[in-house]
């Protein structure tokens, strides 16, 4: 079975148009589920379905295999995502959608297949083969069908065709008169994106719209989304994304249908879509009706109902080896899979020069471990395999079957030195130095020059063998590490991968030296998006037969270009030395390109890099997770919440994206939160407040705290976190009443889907809804909302991306306890007399705090506890009752109080230095084990 992200193109025959009939003729789906069949386990051609199924009624809704018109916005768009995983079959679901789109009856297919020439032929081919099931030589009998546009002959050939020659108005035209749907694959260019509109505009016109019987139905699906469709603002210069719009509206200042007969779709695929959600207010591309994940194989799961993995009954070989592989701390596979280095910090005493010759010496030994683990898996496989490089090296064959049985297997190995172009040159000056140096002396060889008088970059096989013999011991520790992983994977289903004997390591050191050394390729991807560079791996065909691919055996340096799209058949090593100074979750994330479905080689798999960054890639592994899994719930939900905002996490060290400007929101409200927010202006509300005060102490035995000291009370049993949320929620503002549709409180309704929650966990009154007027971290209402999370995640309900306030590094699910703390309830007293009789026959007095602009206090906490008369402080009140120890020290401004340790909630009464009532607010205390995570919200 084929890797279910394959690139290779399985081709089935055309149908004979000619000889059927439209009642005979098989449907778009059934056609594309016999190529898809070619790759898929069935249980993994039931998820496509399925999945492929929920898209098409949320892009295209109707019944009964129609079309409704009238269930599109009155701008005539609808806007979707789907989310994949890197290189986890997004072109396969792609594919699938337009497939029962066109069962369903659109109109229009556009495809649009990135930004990079040779990702747009990619895309076309795979078109071409799986869904139109024919060929280049095949596609014109089905003409009378579909009208694909380029047709083949306009790209496929070495002359390949400009928009302007391959967009024929004409054969569109009539397409249209006959009732037939088009099928359009074009590049993210812009020039190719103004022409397709400028002809759409033009074929359909408002007259022939206005002639059909029913509404004309487009749908565009945008492979790649969250590269050029991206709009950083809506000042942005940028152009594409506009463009694209123009596809249905036929201006690019203009993002609605031009047309009340024209209905637009337009669906988005993306691994990493932190942008596209991010962008929501000011990109007509962003998602606004619906979201969708993809699901990938492992070794749990359902089909119904949706989680992130389905049980593929074949075993691992079939699993999408993706950042629970390697990253999850938890699995006994990580170690093996991941190799690395701590990064070298300048120790005491050491010069910035000692410190760059030690960061030197590490990049060597990462490139050596690299290469050696890449050389070696690839001899062990051909031992296993029993072919040769030599048996196909520069030979031509009689036909493809011939060749394929001889060919060994693509081996690669990835190399990501730098962000900057120029440094992959540099690297592969490198890497054909070290396979001519001794080892330790590589910074010292110097490489031959050619005619041209540039150096030569390809490895020596001469050199290679006596690092070899030289380092031998090396090399073999690579040999039984692939067996140790062998060991490691051998209780997974289907993992009967061949073993690894030591006795045979002579084979292995004479198939380095007779096959590897001699046909290893190095090759540098560094090419402009307009050229068609990029890795191959099938078969050619030439005048005198067929040739085996030039990279199967390849070592490829590279940066971005091996970030979009291209799959790199049989990667083994990637070794990852880039760095940034502030790094974006979205743009690493797609550098892994060895994520994918790898299970037929996975011993052999190594990814090397240095320690931080491997900690970077655990993280983005964690939200991307939480992402999927918010989007998950949703699905199963009776009606799609993607209007209820997309939480987007980041991390202290990186960033989502860098394509948004966005910033940092944590979710807890740190360890001593104040509601600095007072109710003046509305004597009704003051009164409405001052009430809760005044009911809660009719409420429980309430004690002096400290008789001589007069400084409040406390309530004798606690609260728990659902009671004091309920409580915080009964707070009435004149200023402060926060609406649920800003994004600061959206993020609640997105964690309520995450953790399948049916109530929500934000409630504010609701009565004149408005912008915040304090951040979330003093608003009672965001305050209670956390509290309910906090009980939620401590009473079994589960979502990924949290973690502990304390244990920032370790993910929610792996504590080892989940405490979730009480309450006490207590009053702080001042010295004025109160306006409240109630609060005055208690013998509670008002505090005096100075009162700034918007009622907001200028501080709520009032004494410190710095003297020596034994009093802790007001955010310790409560310590200083129960004589709890230890007690958090303000001084060292560490006031986070002790796991496991009660909280507090402090009431405060405020006197109104303009001679009203007095006022009501209250501080807490949190104990550290609640849970955090920082958002990303647009500046």
């Amino acid at each position: 079975m084929l890797e279910p992200n394959s690139k290779s193109i399985t081709v089935v025959p055309a149908q004979a148009v000619s000889s059927k009939t439209d009642e005979e003729r098989a449907s778009w789906w059934d056609q594309y589920k016999v190529n898809a069949a070619a790759q898929l386990s069935p249980t993994a051609l039931k998820v496509l379905e399925a999945d492929a199924r929920y898209i098409v009624e949320k892009a295209l809704p109707g019944s009964d295999g129609n079309i409704d018109a009238d269930a599109w916005p009155e701008e005539g768009l609808r806007t979707g995502m789907v989310i994949g995983s890197v290189q986890s079959g997004k072109t396969a679901s792609m594919l699938a959608v337009a497939s029962l789109a066109l069962d369903k009856g659109v109109d229009v297919v556009v495809l649009l297949a990135g930004t990079r020439v040779g990702l747009w032929l990619q895309t076309y081919e795979r078109m071409l083969s799986q869904l139109d099931g024919s060929s280049r030589d095949t596609a014109y009998a089905r003409s009378s069908v579909r009208l694909i546009l380029p047709q083949p002959e306009d790209v496929l050939n070495p002359d390949r065709m400009g928009p302007t020659s391959y967009l024929k108005p004409s054969k569109a035209t009539l397409a249209v008169r006959q009732g037939i749907p088009m099928i359009i694959v074009v590049p993210k260019l812009d020039e190719h994106l103004l022409h397709l509109s400028r002809m759409l505009k033009n074929v359909l016109s408002s007259t022939i719209l206005a002639g059909g019987d029913r509404a004309t139905t487009m749908l565009v699906l945008d492979d790649e989304a969250d590269d050029a469709s991206v709009l950083d603002s809506a000042t942005s210069d940028k152009v594409t994304p506009r463009f694209i719009a123009a596809l249905w509206s036929g201006d690019h200042h203009n993002s609605s249908s031009r047309d009340a007969n024209l209905r637009a779709s337009y669906v988005a695929y993306t691994a990493t879509p932190q942008a596209n959600y991010l962008q929501e207010s000011h990109n007509p591309l962003a998602p606004r009706e619906f979201s969708a994940a993809l699901r990938v194989a492992g070794h749990e799961g359902e089909i119904t109902p949706r989680s992130l993995t389905y049980l593929e009954p074949n075993g691992i070989r079939g699993y999408y080896c993706g950042g629970d592989m390697y990253y999850d701390a938890t699995s006994f596979l990580s170690g093996p899979l991941t190799v690395s280095w701590p990064y070298p910090e300048l120790r005491p005493g050491e010069t910035e020069s000692e410190l760059a010759e030690r960061q030197e010496v590490l990049r060597w030994e990462a490139i050596s471990a690299a290469i050696r683990s890449f050389m070696v898996g690839a001899a062990a496989r051909l031992l296993i395999d029993g072919r040769r490089y030599s048996d196909v090296a520069g030979r031509v064959f009689p036909d493809r079957n011939t060749l394929q049985a001889a060919m060994p297997r693509a081996h690669t190995m990835m190399f990501h030195p730098s962000v900057r172009k120029d440094a992959h040159f540099a690297a592969a000056e490198d890497i054909a130095r070290w396979s001519r140096a001794l080892p330790g002396n590589e910074r010292n060889i110097e490489l031959p020059e050619g005619d041209d008088g540039e150096p030569i970059v390809a490895l020596d096989p001469a050199g290679l063998a006596v690092r070899l013999q030289l380092e031998e011991e090396k090399w073999r520790a690579c040999y039984s590490s692939f067996e140790h992983s062998r060991l490691a994977l051998s209780s997974f289903p289907g993992a009967a991968y061949p073993r690894l004997d030591e006795a045979r390591w002579t084979e292995v050191y004479s198939l380095l030296v007779n096959e590897i050394f001699p046909n290893v390729a190095l090759r540098v991807l560094n090419s402009d998006p307009a050229a068609d560079d990029h890795p191959r791996f099938e078969p050619t065909e030439t005048a005198e037969g067929w040739r085996s691919p030039e990279d199967l055996l390849t070592i490829f340096v590279a940066g971005n270009i091996l970030s979009r799209g291209l799959t790199v058949e049989g990667l083994a090593t990637s070794l990852f030395l880039r760095s940034s100074t502030e790094p974006a979750a979205d743009t690493q994330m797609q550098m892994q390109r060895w994520f994918g479905y790898r299970g037929a080689h996975l011993p052999f798999c190594r990814v090397f890099l240095l320690e931080d960054q491997l900690t970077l890639f655990r993280q983005y592994n964690i939200r991307d997770r939480a992402l999927k899994s918010l989007v998950l719930r949703r699905m199963a939900l009776p009606q799609d919440e993607t209007a209820a905002g997309t939480l987007i996490l980041e991390g202290l060290d990186f960033v989502a994206t860098s394509k948004i400007e966005t910033r940092k929101i944590p979710l807890s409200p740190g360890p001593s939160p104040q509601i600095r927010l007072v109710e003046r202006s509305n004597p009704d509300l003051a009164s409405h407040n001052n009430g809760i005060l005044v009911s809660e102490l009719g409420r429980g035995r309430w004690d002096e705290i400290d008789a001589a000291r007069n400084v409040g009370r406390i309530r004798s049993e606690p609260i728990g976190l659902l009671e004091l949320a309920d409580l915080l929620d009964q707070l009435r503002y004149t200023q402060h009443d926060p609406s649920l549709e800003d994004e600061l409180s959206r993020r609640w309704a997105s964690l309520q889907h995450s953790l399948g929650l049916s109530d929500p966990l934000f409630r504010p009154p609701g009565l004149n809804p408005m912008p915040y007027r304090v951040r979330p971290q003093s608003c009672p209402y965001a305050m209670a909302a956390y509290l309910r999370l906090w009980h939620a995640l401590g009473t079994g309900h589960y979502a990924p991306g949290f973690h502990a306030t304390d244990k920032a590094d370790l993910p929610w699910s792996q504590l080892d306890g989940r405490t979730t703390p009480q309450f006490y309830l207590a009053v702080r007293s001042g010295e004025k007399q109160s306006t409240v009789s109630e609060l005055r026959s208690l013998g509670i007095g008002a505090m005096i705090r100075g009162i700034g602009p918007n009622d907001r206090l200028n501080t709520l906490w009032g004494s410190r506890g710095y003297d020596s008369s034994g009093y802790f402080g007001d955010q310790f009140i409560d310590y200083h009752y129960h004589g709890r120890r230890p007690v958090p020290r303000l001084r060292d401004g560490d006031t986070w109080r002790p796991r496991g340790h009660p909280g507090l909630a402090l009431f405060h009464v405020i006197s109104d230095d303009q001679g009203g009532p007095d006022m009501v607010t209250l501080g807490l205390g949190l104990p550290h084990g609640g849970p955090d995570h920082i958002a990303a919200l647009r500046r």
